[in-house]
C-alpha cells in the first residue's frame, strides 16, 4: 500500500503565497495558489489507481473555503504542529499509522510535477530509504519514506532556509540511511520565480507533458503583460 500526502495552505487572500505579494495582490496569490492545486489534482488522478491521495491543511476552520475543488477520492486531514518540521512530522505518522507501507509527502507549488515523477519517487523506495525532490532554493518539495525517521523532522533545520536539503542529508547520513533523488523543480515563491515560469510558457517547454493549464493561464492572463514582466525583472 502506498500514499501520497500533499501539504497545503488553504487558498485564503494574504494568507498565502505572501512572498508574491510584491507584484500581485493578496486576491491574486489566493488565485494562484488555487490554481496550483487544481493543476496538482489533474496530475493525481494519473495515479489515484495505485496510490492513496491525502490533503494536509492550513487552517483547520477554513477547509469549506477550498472544499469545492477537492477530489472526492482525496482524504482530508488539518496539519497539526508549531512549524514545518512538525507539521510534516505529523502527516507522516498519521498516514503510516493507516497501514501503509510507502508515504511520500510533498509541496503544493510544483504546478509542473508530472504522474511518472511521481511514480519514479515510489519505485526508488525499493532501494532506498528516503527519497527527495529538491528545489532550486536549497531546500526540498517532496519526500518520501518506508518507515518515519522522525529525526529528519528536527527544528534544528531552520525550516525555510536554504540549508534544508544539505541538513536533511547530512541527518540521514548520520543514521545511515540511504537517499536517493527525483527531479529538481523551481516551487513558485517569488517574483523571479514567475519571471522564470513565464520564460518557459514563451519557450513552450510545456508542450509535451500533462500541462499545469490553471496556472499557465493564470500567468498569461494576470501577469503576462510584457512591460509589467520588464518592471519586474528590473526590480
Amino acid at each position: 500500500m502506498e500514499a501520497l500526502i500533499l501539504m497545503s495552505r488553504v487558498p485564503i487572500p494574504g494568507k498565502t503565497k505572501t512572498r508574491l505579494m510584491k507584484v500581485l495582490t493578496g486576491e491574486a496569490c489566493a488565485e494562484i495558489h488555487r490554481c496550483f492545486l487544481l493543476d496538482l489534482f489533474n496530475v493525481f488522478k494519473y495515479i489515484k489507481k495505485d496510490k492513496d491521495i491525502y490533503l494536509t491543511y492550513t487552517p483547520e476552520d477554513s477547509f469549506f473555503l477550498m472544499k469545492e475543488i477537492v477530489p472526492d477520492y482525496i482524504n482530508c486531514f488539518p496539519q497539526k504542529g508549531e512549524d514545518l518540521g512538525e507539521k510534516m512530522l505529523n502527516a507522516f505518522e498519521y498516514v503510516f499509522g493507516r497501514g501503509y507501507e510507502k508515504v511520500a509527502l510533498m509541496g503544493s507549488d510544483i504546478p509542473d510535477i508530472q504522474p511518472g515523477e511521481i511514480e519514479d519517487s515510489f519505485d526508488k523506495l525499493e532501494k532506498s530509504d528516503v527519497v527527495l525532490g529538491p528545489t532550486f532554493d536549497g531546500g526540498y518539495y517532496f519526500i518520501g519514506m518506508k518507515k518515519l525517521y522522525k529525526e529528519l523532522f528536527t527544528a534544528d533545520l531552520k525550516w525555510g532556509k536554504k540549508t534544508v536539503l544539505a541538513g536533511t542529508f547530512d541527518i540521514a547520513n548520520s543514521l545511515g540511511l540511504k537517499v536517493n533523488l527525483i527531479n529538481k523543480h523551481r516551487d513558485i515563491d517569488t517574483k523571479e520565480d514567475l519571471v522564470y515560469y513565464k520564460k518557459r510558457i514563451d519557450n513552450g517547454e510545456f508542450e509535451d507533458m500533462i500541462l499545469p493549464e490553471n496556472t499557465i493561464n493564470f500567468i498569461r492572463d494576470k501577469w503576462g503583460d510584457s512591460g509589467h514582466v520588464k518592471k519586474c525583472i528590473e526590480g
